[in-house]
């Protein structure tokens, strides 16, 4: 088996849609890198359009866009290794270079062209690492919220989840990271109806 082998498996049994599955009705496809599975989403036929979700999200957040765009093009979403439907490995190197270098073999595997890059947060670090190293293969960019620039300091709310023993309590033990995030980055949270809520929780 090599290294970037798309393979039809069945989500890992630990995360299922039970309670969000109308809200992400759409069919799991999966790509083998070194031997942990990285899941995404193809829906419509066109040119690609390529959603790079942040932290702590997964492609559940672009799934309004993906039923609207996929009329149109091609909708590609990908989870990140360690969120969403993806592989949760315990012993992985979660650094920026690995998931540019995931994005990138997505991208070769797939034979991507004319890409749109449509990435928010974290994920347009990570999407642009990739079209840096394949610019032939990007056409457009829509970039949300993410980094443009070096910050001077991280934001406290950010910094205590890198401290010893409280950091991996609360994100891994307590989640509090998605907890967070749900009130924080949402303008109107209880607009979120509990079936979006569970969806966006619930691989963390």
């Amino acid at each position: 088996m090599t290294t970037s082998e798309i393979v039809a498996k069945p989500p890992v049994p630990a995360l299922t849609r039970e309670g969000f599955a109308e809200e992400y009705p759409f069919e799991s496809h999966y790509l083998e890198l070194d031997g942990q599975r990285y899941h995404y989403l193809d829906e419509g036929q066109g040119e690609p359009l390529l959603f790079v979700h942040g932290n702590p999200t997964w492609s559940f957040a672009w799934r309004h866009l993906v039923r609207e765009f996929s009329q149109d093009y091609r909708v590609l979403a990908v989870d990140h290794m360690g969120c969403g439907f993806s592989a949760k490995p315990q012993k992985y190197d979660y650094t920026l270079a690995q998931h540019i270098g995931n994005l990138q073999r997505f991208v070769e595997a797939l034979n991507l062209n004319r890409i749109t890059l449509i990435a928010h947060d974290w994920g347009g670090a990570i999407g642009m690492g990739a079209a840096g190293r394949l610019p032939e293969r990007f056409a457009r960019f829509v970039l949300l919220n993410t980094a443009a620039f070096r910050s001077k300091r991280i934001p406290f709310r950010i910094a205590v989840c890198r401290w010893p023993i409280f950091g991996p309590l609360g994100v891994r033990g307590l989640n509090l990271f998605s907890l967070a995030a749900l009130k924080m980055a949402v303008s109107h949270p209880k607009s979120l109806t509990p079936a979006a809520r569970r969806g966006y929780l619930a691989p963390y």
